[in-house]
This record gives structure tokens, C-alpha cells and sequence, in this order.
């Protein structure tokens, strides 16, 4: 018995909420892995060395937007990872049902509550 290749096209299918929240919750653990955790332990070196070594990290920080939007993207991807990891996690407990419909309706409260946050954390940062 041979199968055929199949081509599918990403870009054709229509994945659900709860799908897309899973592979976004992936790609926000590699991009905490690489770009989040050694920016926060190079930000963590440079504030701990000594007190000027602080103060002027956090002149430059007041003064460029480029470094404020940069920290607030780092931030902004930790909270989200966290927030879809609990609903991972709520979902392995099977305390959220297996289902389609539940699964998209935890799909819609987990992005509500990460843009509510984003929200909070975006006027406290900036």
C-alpha cells in the first residue's frame, strides 16, 4: 500500500481559537528562551554592578523609546506565556472540559485576560 504526498496549505486551513492560542503559547516559550531571558539577565548584570552603573541604565531607559518598547515587548511575551500556560495547565487537570466548545470558550477568556493585562502593564511600563 503507497500514500500520496499530501500538500496542505496553512494559510487555507481554518484552525480553531484554542489551536491557534496553543501554537502561539509555543512560539512565546521560544522566544522567552532566546530573547526574554538573556535580555532580562543582561538588563539584571548591568543594574546590579553598582549604583551608577543603575542610575544610568535607568536615564537611558527614561529617554529612549526604542529601549522602553523593546523592555515592554519582553514583559508583555512573559505575560502572555504565562496566562495561555495556565490554561494548559487548568486543561491537563481536567478542570476545563475536552470539548470543542469549552476549549474555544477558555481560548476567549485567556485572550481577554492577556489584553486586559497588556493593557495594565502597557500604561504602567510607559
Amino acid at each position: 500500500m503507497s500514500f500520496k504526498p499530501v500538500n496542505i496549505n496553512l494559510f487555507k486551513i481554518q484552525l480553531p481559537l484554542s489551536a491557534l492560542l496553543s501554537i502561539s503559547h509555543r512560539v512565546s516559550g521560544i522566544m522567552i528562551f532566546f530573547m526574554v531571558l538573556p535580555v532580562s539577565a543582561f538588563i539584571l548584570n548591568i543594574i546590579a554592578e553598582n549604583e551608577a552603573a543603575f542610575i544610568s541604565f535607568f536615564e537611558l531607559y527614561n529617554s529612549s523609546t526604542f529601549l522602553r518598547t523593546f523592555v515592554l515587548f519582553n514583559i508583555l511575551i512573559f505575560e502572555y506565556h504565562v496566562i495561555a500556560g495556565i490554561r494548559h495547565m487548568l486543561m491537563d487537570f481536567h478542570l476545563i472540559a475536552e470539548t470543542l466548545t469549552a476549549s474555544n470558550t477558555s481560548a476567549k477568556i485567556t485572550m481577554v485576560l492577556f489584553v486586559m493585562i497588556a493593557l495594565l502593564t502597557t500604561l504602567w511600563v510607559i
